[in-house]
C-alpha cells in the first residue's frame, strides 16, 4: 500500500466578507485541492470587500498548480460565488468534479423557483438604486439584493450610460462558469444523497456526507429563518424594522392611479376631526402613510429572499483518519433543524432531542467553518451546546459589513462568537488576532497566518 505524505490543512482566504476556503488533501499521488466557495460582497456598508479576492484567487491558482480535485459551491450568493465570474485565472483552471445544492439542479422546480427568486431580486435592486431616496434602511436593503444578484450599484448605474461598475462579474455569470466553464456537469446534492468524491480524494481515504439542504418535499424546512429568541439563537432586541422611503411599485403603468382619481368622501376617515385651514389634503396624507409602510413590507420580503437562498445552502461534513470538518454554508434555522433533529421537529427542539446523526456529528469535531459569517441565525445555541472535541472555529468574516450593534444585529454576532469560544479556538478572517505561529487552548494549535490567509493544520 502506497504510503500517505502531509498534513490535511484548512486555508480561510482573507477577502472580507466572504467565503473562500481551500482544503490540501494528502494522498499517494500528493495533494489534492478542495475550493468551497469563492466571493465577496461590500454589503450594506460598502465595507465588506476589501480588494483582496483577485490577487488570492491568483495565489490559490499558482498554489494548487491550476488543478482542482472538487469545487463545492454552498449556495448562489454574490459573496460565495463571485469570484468564479471575477477572476479570470478560473478560465485555466483544470476540475475533476463540481458540487452544488440541489436547488441549482436543472429539474423543473429548481429552475423555476431559483428563476422566480432571481428575477424578483433583480427588479426590487433595480427600482431602489435608481430611486433618490437614499437613506440608511435602503442601503440595508441594497447590501442584501447585491448579494443575492452580484450586480453591485455601479453596474445598474453603467446600464444607464452612467459609471462603470466596481469589480466585474455577477451572479448569472459565475453561475454559468461553474455549469458551463469548466467542462465538467456539476453533481446535485439534497440531504440523504450520498455524494461521489473524485477517484484521487477516495483514495486517500476522505469520507463525505452530505447534511444539507432540505429535500424538496421539506419546503417548511426551507421557509424556516429563525429559531427562539434565547433557545435557537443569539438574537439581539430588534432583528431591523424600520421605514424606508422607497417604493416598490410591482404594478405596470397601465395599472396606476393615485389619490385625486377618487372622491374626497373616500378619505372621509383622514379628514381632520377641526376644520385646519393648514393642513394638507386628505388624500396627500393617506399616499405619505401608505408610502411610509412600504418600504417595511419591502424589508420583509428582501429579508425572505435572504433567507430562503442561505437555507439552500449545501452542508457538508468531511472525515479523514478520524478528524472531522464540518462546513455549513451559509445555512440557517430550517437547514440545521432538519438534519440535527431528524427530519421532524414540530416546535424549536432541545438539545435532548438530537438525532443520533446530529449528535454524532458535532460532539466530536476538530474543525468547524462558523455559518453564515457569524449571523446570529446561523449557529443555532443548541447546536454550539452540542458541540465536543478539540476543535478550531473559522470564521470569514468583515466587521461592520451588515447590521447594527445598538440593535444587536451586527454580523458577526458577538454571543455567537463568545459561546464558540468557551468550546474551540475562533480565528477571524478580519482579525486573527496574535496567531504568529500558535495559540494556546487546551493544547497547542499551529498556524501558519499570512496576509491574504490563515492556514489551520487539522
Amino acid at each position: 500500500m502506497t504510503k500517505i505524505k502531509g498534513r490535511l490543512t484548512v486555508r480561510m482566504y482573507r477577502v472580507g466578507f466572504g467565503d473562500f476556503f481551500l482544503l490540501n488533501v494528502p494522498t499517494p499521488d500528493g495533494p489534492q485541492y478542495i475550493l468551497i466557495d469563492c466571493g465577496v460582497t461590500p454589503g450594506t456598508t460598502h465595507n465588506g470587500d476589501i480588494g483582496t479576492i483577485k490577487e488570492a484567487v491568483a495565489h490559490m491558482a499558482r498554489e494548487t498548480k491550476n488543478k482542482l480535485a472538487l469545487i463545492i459551491v454552498t449556495h448562489r450568493h454574490m459573496d460565495h460565488i463571485i469570484g468564479f465570474s471575477r477572476c479570470p485565472e478560473f478560465k485555466d483552471i483544470e476540475v475533476e468534479s463540481i458540487w452544488m445544492p440541489y436547488w441549482e439542479s436543472e429539474y423543473d422546480e429548481a429552475v423555476k423557483f431559483q428563476a422566480s427568486l432571481t428575477e424578483l431580486a433583480t427588479d426590487m435592486q433595480h427600482h431602489l438604486a435608481f430611486s433618490a431616496h437614499k437613506t440608511a434602511e435602503v442601503d440595508e436593503l441594497l447590501g442584501m439584493l447585491r448579494n443575492a444578484t452580484g450586480l453591485e450599484d455601479e453596474e445598474l448605474f453603467a446600464a444607464a450610460g452612467t459609471t462603470p461598475g466596481k469589480g466585474g462579474g455577477t451572479n448569472a455569470k459565475s453561475l454559468a462558469m461553474l455549469k458551463n466553464g469548466f467542462g465538467v456537469k456539476p453533481e446535485y446534492y439534497k440531504k440523504g444523497d450520498v455524494p461521489k468524491l473524485p477517484k484521487s480524494l477516495e483514495d486517500s481515504g476522505l469520507e463525505a456526507v452530505i447534511l444539507g439542504p432540505p429535500p424538496p418535499d421539506a419546503m417548511d424546512f426551507m421557509k424556516l429563518n429563525d429559531l427562539k429568541k434565547g433557545v435557537g439563537q443569539y438574537l439581539g432586541s430588534d432583528e431591523g424594522s424600520g421605514t424606508q422611503s422607497k417604493i416598490f411599485e410591482p404594478f405596470g403603468k397601465m395599472w396606476r392611479t393615485d389619490a385625486t382619481s377618487y372622491p374626497e368622501s373616500a378619505f372621509r376617515e383622514w379628514l381632520p376631526r377641526v376644520e385646519d385651514p393648514k393642513a394638507k389634503p386628505a388624500h396627500e396624507r393617506l399616499a405619505a402613510a401608505v408610502n411610509a409602510a412600504q418600504p417595511a413590507i419591502l424589508l420583509t420580503a428582501v429579508k425572505e429572499l435572504e433567507h430562503s437562498l442561505n437555507n439552500q445552502s449545501l452542508v457538508v461534513l468531511f472525515t479523514l483518519k478520524g478528524k472531522k470538518l464540518l462546513f455549513v454554508g451559509d445555512a440557517q434555522a430550517g437547514n440545521w433543524t432538519y438534519w440535527m433533529y431528524g427530519g421532524s421537529p414540530t416546535k424549536t427542539p432541545s438539545l435532548d432531542d438530537l438525532s443520533a446523526e446530529g449528535k454524532s456529528v458535532l460532539r466530536n469535531l476538530d474543525f468547524y467553518k462558523v455559518g453564515h459569517h457569524g449571523s446570529t441565525n446561523a449557529t443555532p445555541i443548541t447546536a454550539v451546546d452540542a458541540m465536543g472535541g478539540t476543535f478550531i472555529s473559522m470564521c470569514s468574516t468583515q466587521a461592520d459589513t451588515y447590521g447594527n450593534p445598538e440593535k444587536g444585529t451586527e454580523v458577526p454576532r458577538d454571543p455567537l462568537l463568545a459561546a464558540l469560544a468557551k468550546k474551540s479556538t475562533v480565528v477571524r478572517s478580519d482579525a486573527p488576532g496574535e496567531l504568529d505561529g500558535f495559540v494556546v487552548t487546551d493544547l497547542y494549535v499551529e498556524f501558519v497566518v499570512k496576509d491574504l490567509y490563515v492556514e489551520y493544520e487539522v
